[in-house]
């Protein structure tokens, strides 16, 4: 008898006989030995299932959001009210359903109606438009507070009324000149304290002259301008104009202070950017020194206009938005730094770390974004469980939007969240694709800017009516030293207040980083169909956005094609 064991008729197994085990066996042997699989082909692991339970929670939010800040007359929180309170409404009978389910625990489920199909699909959809129902009303909610709020701001009432005023704040953003053919506009933001003595919690952007150029970040001022209203749904309640009295009432201290002095502690480390088109000393690249700070710290502030455009046109600007690469690239280096500690340790240490990068880049919507994915990660470590990243992405979307949904209209917000998106849902299969005509390597470098691209395009021409050819490959030529540039630039600045002279050779990497940068921007930038005229508005947004998902269904549609058709068919 060959078999170890065999059953009755009965299922019983009967005691093994005798004869010679299966690893005595020498065709067993041969066939499970080393050099004879080698000789089979790897198959690849199963693509782990999309978890997209919070999606449609998450874009219901952004909806929400977008909505309810847009709004505008003398009571803009009524609407939004009134939608919070019937997204509440909609909840009860959702949850009377979703109560009613009752989910199998196991495969096999002997109870009755277990296996009805129809009872399973709408209790798990009544359970998923229960979570929507009430995320959109916690939305609705948070923004009815806020217009509430910003309406009765004495800011608010003084740019609707158009007064002139005498405000006071700190001034949050490092002042920044646009120049134009006609004059240079100085942009920065000031969060207002009082407003004629009255006490405000509101923002105001300033589109100043060049007085406020000599502003430091974080200092304290006093201005004496004629307000008027900023648009529906901007963050900032309202503008200053031109023409405004600015005084500085004290040395920039606090958070905003010590950000301030750490990036003019790299900008001496790494060497102010010369006036001519190139370095005469080291022969970099126009933009290389005032790009370090940039891509580091995300202060481009200092950035020469011609190479701005140039980074804009090939889209490379998101070097320059702290975002989530940074905090991949920071907590991935201190994760494995302390990989022999407890992981509530390094759970711990990488807090820590992530809240220092956010104060020291500053919380714009996309850092606000990186940082939440970022804390989910670390939850996920401290835990001893796999963070699942489209889900964190769909919780960070919701968490920003409750804490502050002005940022459904920030374009920054925006563009971090669709590239991520795009990256987390298409990278792979597209590197899968291309791996078949080009090494691994190098189709997964050309996948992620791909897809990234793809997914930031639509609200690019937004900005923009533009399109590049050259996108892409710029990108790509410019991914690796962009890990170098932000570490480097980061330890730079943070060595300089206590030693200059290590500062400086810290930051030498990064400046050749940077060089490699701006030359590739330049390049790419000059080249014909670098900038092709496009429709704008949202109507240019939605025809390129039409045209994407065309071009996507019709790759997919011809590669199930292919994998339907016979292995011989079509080959001579």
């Amino acid at each position: 008898m060959s078999r170890a064991s065999r059953q009755d008729r009965s299922g019983r197994a009967e005691p093994r006989t005798s004869g010679p085990a299966p690893w005595d066996d020498p065709a067993t042997l041969h066939r499970l030995s080393p050099r004879r699989r080698a000789h089979h082909p790897v198959r690849e692991s199963a693509p782990s299932p999309l978890d997209l339970r919070l999606a449609p929670s998450a874009a219901g939010a952004w909806a929400a959001a977008f909505w309810a800040v847009g709004l505008d007359g003398e009571r803009p929180w009524l609407p939004a009210a009134v939608g919070a309170v019937a997204a509440a409404a909609a909840a009860v009978p959702l949850a009377v359903a979703a109560s009613r389910f009752r989910p199998p625990r196991h495969r096999y489920d002997p109870r009755p109606g277990a296996d009805n199909p129809d009872r399973s699909a709408s209790g798990s959809l009544a359970a998923s438009l229960l979570v929507l129902a009430l995320t959109v009303s916690a939305v609705l909610t948070a923004a009815t507070a806020g217009s509430w709020a910003r309406s009765r701001d004495p800011l608010t009432i003084a740019a609707r009324e158009g007064r002139t005023v005498t405000l006071t704040g700190t001034v949050t953003r490092a002042p920044r000149a646009a120049a134009t053919a006609r004059w240079t506009t100085v942009l920065t933001v000031v969060a207002v304290d009082t407003v004629d003595g009255a006490p405000s919690r509101l923002t105001t952007s300033v589109l100043g002259d060049a007085d406020w150029l000599e502003v430091p970040m974080g200092a304290p001022v006093r201005v004496q301008a004629r307000l008027r209203p900023a648009d529906p749904g901007a963050a900032e309640a309202a503008i200053i104009g031109a023409n405004a009295a600015v005084t500085v009432t004290g040395p920039a201290t606090g958070a905003l202070g010590t950000v301030a002095r750490l990036r003019a502690g790299l900008v001496e480390a790494v060497g102010e950017e010369p006036n001519g088109a190139d370095d005469a000393e080291s022969r970099w690249p126009a933009g290389t020194r005032a790009l370090v700070p940039g891509v580091a710290l995300g202060d481009d502030h200092a950035l020469p206009t011609d190479v701005r455009e140039d980074m804009r046109t090939v889209s490379m600007t998101h070097l320059t938005a702290v975002s989530g690469q940074h905090v991949a690239i920071v907590l991935g280096l201190v994760l494995s730094g302390l990989g022999v500690l407890p992981r509530w340790v390094r759970a711990g240490v990488g807090a820590l770390v992530l809240v220092g990068l956010v104060v020291l880049v500053r919380p714009d919507g996309s850092v606000l974004r990186a940082a939440t994915m970022g804390m989910v990660m670390l939850l996920g470590v401290a835990a001893g469980r796999r963070s699942a990243s489209l889900p964190a992405l769909c919780t960070g979307v919701i968490v920003l939007l409750l804490v502050d949904p002005w940022q459904s209209r920030d374009y920054g917000f925006a563009l971090s969240v669709l590239a991520t998106a795009g990256i987390l849902l298409g990278s792979a299969p597209l590197a899968a694709v291309l791996s078949r005509r080009l090494p691994r390597p190098l189709a997964a470098g050309v996948a992620l800017p791909l897809v990234a691209q793809l997914a930031c395009a639509p609200v690019l021409v937004l900005l923009q009516p533009v399109v590049g050819v050259w996108s892409v490959p710029a990108n790509v030529l410019a991914a690796p030293p962009v890990p170098v540039a932000t570490v480097c630039g980061i330890l730079a600045a943070l060595v300089e207040p206590l030693c200059p002279q290590a500062a400086t050779v810290i930051a030498w990497p990064a400046t050749a980083s940077c060089a490699w940068l701006a030359l590739v921007a330049r390049v790419f930038a000059r080249l014909p169909g670098a900038a092709l005229a496009w429709p704008d508005q949202m109507g240019g947004a939605l025809l390129l956005a039409a045209l994407e998902a065309a071009a996507v269904g019709l790759l997919y549609r011809r590669r199930r094609r292919r994998a339907r058709r016979p292995p011989g068919r079509g080959r001579l």
